[in-house]
């Protein structure tokens, strides 16, 4: 107890009557149950006039946020009693939000939708979950086969708090290998403490500390950066979309400390130049860190970079600090207080922490060294059999970006009759750079049977809406295509 009032004081969150503080924050959960909205209603109540979001849409106030999630709470409440499913797709990022704090409040199971999913899959996800309203103004989403309530009716009726009804939100999975899959687990409060507390320590995130998202609230990476922005009373700026060219400049007017974004946004803002001088913390995860990244990024910003690792399904995992990386720049660093990893007899990492009490398969080879690190060497169902060798897509991965010119790459397997198997790889190189020059830096670092072969140059590799490379669509796309030798889309 003591070490936890220790690092809540340390975030200012409590400043300046720590005792009062943390009475208001209990009554508010008494009145709203352990829900975001509770922490919102809290700082409206002791500083509303403090900025709690702003975007290019503007900026709201803690007071004000409270007030959007409780014109939504009053137009819905009529239509979804405690308990309900309900969807809300993707949108504009202050509306979610509101309409996020509204579902939470009114205790229903939030299904956080994200954009561009293919219509028919989507229809048959919210049948599954017996969905029984789409929270949405969008007329283009009425052929889902659930009906759709507006955000901006007129309420019929003031919303009173009555009982505490905690919602509980329903994330997908990103989709970036398969098609989504709700993840409906509940979080383990006492855990969920003690791996907040490890996260206060290693990050040191401060509530005067602005901090900037460029990634979807609907993903458990933003979701989990809007909790602990709320939780804090911290400045959270949204600014999903914007080119990373651009977010040097975002980051230098907003005075932002604290980064939160994916590899594939990571590389492109090394890429551009520009600087950040209040910039003291970048926080990375949801996909594999390259190592020449990594030192890249500590060159450029000294020791910023925390790569951070875990999965919708399982929750956070572990978290590798800058000396973490210092000393291992592939290592995802140690799994977090109350998370429990272990090797399977097929390479397979499990975990039990957060979200399961029970071991989950995460999908992901790795192993555990002898300081306590986690490394990854890929995805399960990725493994490549290439002459009898046992070869993960990233290792030839980390072996292209460790190339000259190369941006950003993913590999893939394809039949072969000689190997078995053998790579296929699509690049995104630098201007200047010819593929004729990547073959032959290939040619003097591997092996024949390891170079990629079709290797194909792209102006920009896909991405997810969640940032991630859509690894999906370039798969369909070897599987449609012929690709024979080299072939270039410059």
């Amino acid at each position: 107890m003591r070490a936890a009032w220790t690092a809540l004081k340390a975030t200012g969150v409590l400043a300046p009557a720590p005792l009062p503080a943390a009475a208001g924050l209990l009554w508010q959960v008494a009145r709203h149950g352990t829900t975001l909205y509770a922490l919102v209603a809290w700082h409206a109540q002791r500083t509303p006039a403090r900025i709690a979001l702003s975007s290019g849409q503007g900026t709201v106030t803690f007071a004000e946020l409270q007030a959007r999630a409780d014109h939504v709470a009053a137009c819905l409440r009529p239509y979804t009693p405690p308990g309900a499913v309900v969807a809300l797709p993707a949108g504009d990022d202050l509306p979610f939000v509101a309409a996020l704090l509204a579902g939470l409040r009114l205790g229903l199971r939030l299904v956080l939708l994200p954009p561009g999913q293919d219509e028919g899959a989507t229809a048959r996800l919210l049948a599954r979950l017996n969905a029984q309203a789409l929270l949405t103004d969008d007329p283009g989403l009425a052929g889902l086969g659930v009906p759709c309530l507006s955000l901006h009716r007129s309420p019929t009726e003031r919303f009173w708090p009555g009982w505490p009804r905690a919602g509980q939100p329903v994330l997908l999975t990103s989709g970036t290998t398969g098609e989504p899959r709700p993840v409906t687990r509940r979080v383990k409060p006492l855990a969920a403490g003690r791996l907040t507390l490890a996260l206060l320590a290693a990050l040191l995130p401060h509530r005067d500390a602005p901090v900037l998202l460029p990634l979807p609230l609907w993903h458990g990476h933003g979701l989990a950066t809007l909790a602990l922005c709320l939780a804090l009373g911290t400045r959270l700026h949204l600014c999903r979309g914007t080119p990373a060219a651009e977010l040097w400049a975002v980051m230098a007017r907003q005075s932002t400390q604290i980064l939160v974004l994916v590899p594939t946004l990571l590389r492109r803002l090394m890429d551009a130049p520009g600087s950040a001088p209040s910039l003291r913390t970048v926080v990375c995860g949801s996909a594999p860190l390259d190592p020449a990244l990594v030192r890249r990024t500590q060159t450029r910003l000294g020791p910023a970079l925390h790569n951070l690792y875990g999965s919708t399904e399982a929750g956070l995992i572990s978290l590798a600090t800058p000396d973490d990386l210092c000393a291992s720049p592939d290592s995802v660093g140690r799994p977090l207080p109350g998370v429990r990893v272990r090797r399977a007899a097929d390479g397979q990492l499990q975990v039990r922490g957060l979200l399961t009490r029970q071991w989950l398969n995460t999908g992901d080879l790795g192993s555990l060294d002898g300081a306590g690190c986690l490394h990854l060497l890929g995805r399960a169902d990725d493994l490549m059999v290439i002459g009898g060798e046992n070869i993960w897509p990233a290792q030839l991965e980390a072996a292209l970006l460790g190339l000259p010119g190369v941006r950003a790459c993913a590999v893939f397997p394809v039949a072969c009759a000689d190997y078995g198997q053998r790579p296929a790889a699509f690049v995104e190189l630098e201007p200047g750079v010819s593929a004729a020059r990547l073959q032959a830096a290939l040619a003097a670092r591997l092996p024949r049977r390891l170079r990629p072969a079709p290797l194909t140059v792209v102006p920009e590799l896909p991405l997810t809406p969640s940032g991630k490379v859509a690894r999906t669509v370039l798969k369909a796309r070897l599987d449609r295509e012929e690709l024979t030798g080299l072939r270039s889309e410059h």
